[in-house]
């Protein structure tokens, strides 16, 4: 009876572990889904403040950019 009761209590072990694994897992899993999606929030707020055409030519003109019509001016011997 007691190798009956014991063989019974080990088929019970496996899907206990594994359930314990995939409750670890998915608690892991959630905690990443709310920071991602906290970080997609950010980065669709930072998109539509960057849509504005005042940041757009600020950034453009940082990376040497000039409008149409503007004449190009180099200035050397600054440093």
């Amino acid at each position: 009876m007691t190798l009956v009761l014991a063989a019974v209590l080990y088929s019970y072990l496996n899907p206990a572990i594994d359930f314990i694994k995939t409750y670890t897992a998915t608690s892991a899993a959630k905690a990443q889904l709310h920071e991602l999606q906290h970080q997609d929030t950010t980065l669709h707020q930072l998109l539509k403040a960057a849509e504005g055409a005042t940041v757009i030519e600020s950034k453009a003109r940082s990376q040497g950019m000039i409008a149409e019509g503007e004449t190009p001016v180099v200035i050397r011997g600054l440093n």
